[in-house]
């Protein structure tokens, strides 16, 4: 029970004054808002409820009705929520989620992404659930008895593979992962998040950013204080939430690494530099000089900077070979190829060429340089044939049986050359299956001192904290999320770094499997101790059958991760879990539904966790409603009475 939880995530203002405006609007013919300027403190609102309504248990209480608290449970037994919902009150355990139009950020091999990278979480989705659309009409009926005409083809596959950015959350470097599922989460109450740079995101109060002082709930985050109608009333707390898009300096190359005109400090990248130079009336070929650059480095900061060149007034004279034809050397077939023959045989190479410039090619660069050179004479040597699928001929590749980043010095070896086509080349290395290659072509091949496969290297990007500007309420509206799979499970929306969707449940089966996590983080099992039945019997909970429970648990959480890994739907794998998983869930209350729950809850007769859990919302509704409160404490606070 030490686990439990609860927080208030919304609640109305001015609690008892609203009841006092609702209890004074029955006794009169004047509009009440109209006196608002004189309506009673809140105190004093709170002593006229208890002297005039409550204590002389007089009149209706509907008025009661009027003021609502929203509270966040967590680690709860699954069997409390589900007594929580027998109250007709408002519970929801459904996962945080995000509007349909959000974008979510892909990038390609090297970290890098752009408009066409983007998709929305909507298009996701349509793409996940129904299919892409084929270029082609089905002319006939299909194999599974698909009519002719248009049609849509599965892509979940394609869509798995994506490169989805997501932040490590212990270096704050951006990486890649992998889309898991797309899901529809229905219509809920979406608030819009706007940013101090202009970056805005769509969400539901319950979903989790990541802050300046870690993962929290947009609620939780900026202080949220909502009407009951959801509309934002107050922000109390400052927020920085998490975005991308600054490089990381110095880390496009790594030490040793850079080219030889790589200059971080350059005087073509300073803004303040550029527009100077530029206000003097300089051209791009003055400024280039100045800054001991090309005219075309000039140019593309210019243009990143969203600057113009100063261009020169168009010349009066024609040039001189205006109008006249190309120059063209009237030779045979044969002599033209004996020059380039001689091209190739004279042509002065590495050191010795013009075009030297220090040697800028990494060693991998001339590794595949070298690999590719050699490529003719290892498909000589197959006999043109892939020696992974088997078929001769098509696009072939000379492929390392033994990587280069397991063992470099191999990299030259010929004989570790074989032939494999264009598709199983990129499929043996997109999938990181070179192990598994070269183990089943060749059995006696020692994997066990390969070094590691490096990650992709690519452009670095760092999180950086933005001001949360403004929140507002946008209503009800369709909303989808993400779930992520690999070490990181969030992915960036809007720019911003937000927490993947997923089922609290079936994340900590599969985390206690593989040994993550400890069991009783998603299992509740009672203390060890004495206990009494519903008739008044005690019993003994004993540590043997508290253990024996322990493991129980631990084989269904390994049965729910088997069936969930053979395609299983989870609300039908979770079937087989026991009842009292740990459970979040989000609670509201009307005061007078409160009453009533608190009546018949939060008794000695009642189940010991819903007891808890009443005992952990009594301090809120206390300070919430302090007059209220302390009359129910002087009156009816555990005696089982039913409320009005």
């Amino acid at each position: 029970m030490d686990r439990f939880r609860v927080e208030v995530i919304a609640k109305t203002p001015n609690p008892q004054q609203v009841i006092y405006s609702a209890l004074h609007q029955d006794y009169t013919n004047a509009f009440v808002f109209d006196e608002r300027d004189s309506w009673p403190s809140e105190q004093e609102c709170g002593e006229i409820i208890v002297k005039r309504l409550l204590a002389g248990d007089r009149g209706h209480y509907g008025c009661l009705e009027h003021p609502q608290i929203i509270f966040n449970c967590g680690y709860f037994p699954h069997s409390v929520m589900q007594q929580a919902r027998t109250h007709r009150v408002g519970v929801s355990f459904d996962v945080q989620c995000l509007a349909a139009d959000t974008e979510i950020t892909f990038v390609n091999c090297e970290g890098e992404t752009n408009t066409k990278l983007k998709k929305t979480l909507g298009e996701l989705y349509d793409l996940w659930t129904n299919g892409e659309k084929a270029i082609r009409q089905r002319l006939i009926e299909g194999r599974n008895g698909e009519p002719p005409g248009e049609y849509r083809r599965d892509c979940k596959k394609r869509i798995r593979k994506m490169n989805l950015r997501v932040l490590n959350e212990e270096t704050n470097l951006f990486e890649v992962g992998h889309i898991k599922d797309v899901m529809c989460s229905g219509v809920q109450p979406i608030y819009r998040v706007t940013l101090e740079d202009g970056k805005t995101l769509k969400c539901t109060a319950n979903h989790r950013l990541f802050t300046s002082e870690g993962w929290q709930t947009l609620g939780e985050a900026v202080g949220l204080i909502t009407a009951s109608d959801g509309k934002v009333l107050d922000m109390k707390k400052p927020c920085a939430v998490m975005c991308n898009g600054i490089p990381l300096k110095d880390t496009k190359f790594s030490k040793g690494n850079q080219p030889w005109n790589y200059r971080p400090d350059a005087l073509y990248r300073d803004q303040v530099w550029l527009e100077e130079h530029l206000a003097k009336g300089l051209h791009a070929d003055e400024m280039a000089e100045l800054a001991s650059c090309s005219i075309e480095a000039i140019k593309k900061w210019v243009y990143a900077y969203g600057l113009s060149l100063n261009k020169r007034p168009s010349g009066t004279k024609n040039p001189w070979n205006k109008g006249k034809g190309g120059y063209h050397l009237n030779l045979s077939e044969e002599s033209r190829q004996k020059r380039l023959d001689n091209a190739k045989q004279y042509t002065k190479r590495g050191t010795e060429s013009n075009f030297w410039k220090g040697g800028t090619s990494t060693d991998r660069e001339i590794i595949g340089a070298w690999t590719r050179q050699t490529a003719p004479q290892v498909h000589q040597k197959f006999n043109y044939i892939c020696q992974r699928c088997g078929v001769r001929g098509g696009d072939l590749h000379a492929h390392h049986l033994i990587p280069v980043f397991a063992d470099e010095s191999l990299a030259y070896e010929f004989d570790n050359l074989i032939t494999v086509c264009k598709d199983c080349h990129a499929y043996i290395h997109h999938n990181n299956e070179e192990a598994k290659f070269a183990k089943s072509y060749q059995p006696i091949l020692d994997l066990q001192n390969w070094h590691p496969k490096p990650k992709p290297f690519g452009n670095k990007l760092q999180a950086h904290p933005v001001e949360v500007k403004n929140v507002e309420y946008l209503g009800q509206q369709m909303t989808y999320d993400l779930e992520v799979e690999g070490d990181w499970h969030n992915f960036v929306a809007n720019g911003m770094v937000v927490h993947n969707s997923f089922r609290y449940t079936g994340l900590h089966m599969i985390d206690i499997v593989e040994g993550k996590k400890d069991i009783e983080e998603a299992f509740y099992l009672r203390p060890v101790g004495y206990y009494s039945d519903r008739q008044g019997k005690k019993y003994y909970y004993s540590p043997e059958q508290r253990e024996a429970d322990l493991k129980w648990c631990l084989e269904a959480a390994k049965r729910y991760q088997l069936d969930i890994e053979a395609g299983m739907a989870e609300e039908h794998a979770r079937g087989k879990l026991p009842f009292d998983y740990r459970q979040h869930f989000i609670v509201s209350f009307n005061l007078r539904s409160f009453l009533h729950f608190s009546d018949l809850r939060n008794k000695k007769n009642a189940q010991l966790e819903i007891q808890q859990l009443c005992e952990l919302m009594w301090p809120h509704v206390k300070e919430w409603t302090p007059e209220v409160a302390l009359w129910y404490e002087n009156t009816r606070l555990g005696k089982a009475k039913l409320a009005p």
